[in-house]
């Protein structure tokens, strides 16, 4: 797994020196300060967030003590806002982008508590929640200033590399997501999720199509990339709560000579920052390369879950006697399916049975094993059933019996 550098989106402050004026504390020149900022106009793929994309801004400065100079939201792209600072003092900056409301405080400690929240782990229609932090910034001559804004957000891109499968072993990604992906986080203190109680029942998902990526290998043999995003959680190295740790969970279907999947293959992993690390930092990207070997299936437990493989016996459908019988009122009469898997789900068709016996056509015992039904002719007519065998058999048998009816 690799972990790829921060990456920034920057405001810049332009301290305009239109205006000069003692301040009333006497401190020295105050100097008007204009705040501008537009969203990137940056377009992304429309299944992925815009990375770049900024709405609304809070800006907060703090002064030497730490008590709130200036509280600004500017709430939409393209807007200003002014605020009024002095010449050569130093200041402390704070910000939150694309939060929706304004953030604020009357004492920079305030900021500790700060948190944002997600009501759903994929939206990000207002764009991702950023923030920024610049300390001992002196308003110099120049009338500028730069913050740069870092993700809340930590991302994640997941891809396949099939090269050293057997030959004869197939893997197609169904589905994948982060599990134990937080609802919260501190915004200017390091997050830590402390229960599954403060994680999304399902977090950021990929499915059907948009795993598609993920089954189509180059010359290499790996697969292209898909981006999963989530909220930081700093859970350390190995003693951590892996109950309270972020991990990803891949659904596959599989086929080998061996096996093959009734129920998914089951891929799972922890994230963070190297072997026994769970930490998950924000603004930072890791870039995982799935790489089973030989049958896909060399370990066990959770971390690959082979609870849905079955053997891959030859398959087999047939059924007995016929798919036309006659009979008179009063026969007994046996139908079946033989088929293999055994355990291959199977539909005996018994509401079928259910009409034709309402219908006086005839009575009914199911088999012990669920695989066929013996007939008792009660009544003249003509009755339907229909026995249908599920995957990986995927055939079926359909019956017509005709009683006391009279030949053509």
């Amino acid at each position: 797994m690799e972990r790829k550098g921060r990456i920034r989106r920057d405001l810049l402050i332009f301290f305009a020196a239109i205006s000069y004026s003692c301040s009333p504390s006497g401190q020295g020149e105050e100097v008007r300060c204009v705040v501008h900022f537009e969203s990137s106009g940056y377009a992304t793929k429309a299944l992925d967030p815009d990375e770049q994309k900024i709405t609304d801004i809070s800006l907060m400065v703090f002064d030497e003590t730490g008590d709130a100079e200036e509280c600004i939201w500017i709430p939409k792209a393209g807007g200003t806002a002014e605020l009024t600072l002095v010449k050569g003092k130093s200041y402390d900056f704070r910000a939150c982008a694309n939060f929706g409301y304004q953030v604020y405080a009357d004492h920079i400690s305030e900021l500790e508590e700060v948190t944002f929240h997600m009501t759903y782990p994929d939206e990000y229609r207002e764009g991702m929640p950023m923030y920024a932090s610049a300390d001992d910034v002196i308003i110099g001559a120049d009338g500028t200033a730069h913050l740069a804004f870092d993700r809340l957000m930590a991302k994640i891109t997941v891809r396949m590399d099939r090269s050293r499968l057997s030959d004869g072993v197939e893997m197609y990604v169904r589905s994948a997501r982060i599990c134990n992906c937080p609802k919260v986080t501190n915004v200017f203190v390091p997050n830590k999720v402390t229960g599954r109680d403060k994680c999304h029942n399902v977090g950021f998902s990929r499915n059907d199509h948009e795993t598609s990526v993920l089954n189509i290998s180059g010359p290499d043999g790996k697969s292209g990339d898909v981006a999963f995003y989530m909220l930081e959680n700093m859970q350390g190295n190995a003693e951590a709560d892996a109950s309270a740790c972020s991990y990803i969970e891949m659904e596959l279907d599989y086929m080998s000579d061996t096996k093959y999947s009734a129920d998914p293959l089951k891929y799972r992993f922890y994230l963070g920052d190297g072997m026994g690390n769970h930490d998950v930092e924000r603004n930072t990207h890791y870039k995982i390369l799935v790489c089973p070997e030989d049958d896909g299936l060399s370990d066990d437990g959770w971390r690959v879950d082979k609870e849905g493989l079955r053997d891959n016996v030859p398959v087999t459908f047939a059924s007995y006697p016929s798919s036309y019988i006659r009979g008179n009122i009063g026969d007994n009469i046996h139908i079946w399916c033989e088929f293999t898997p055994e355990d291959t789900p199977f539909d005996v068709g018994e509401e079928y049975m259910k009409d034709d016996k309402a219908n006086g056509i005839y009575d009914y015992k199911i088999d012990p094993d669920g695989h066929g039904a013996t007939l008792t002719l009660t009544g003249p007519g003509r009755g339907l059933i229909y026995m249908s065998a599920g995957k990986p058999v995927d055939e079926s048998a359909l019956y017509v019996i005709e009683v006391n009816l009279p030949k053509d």
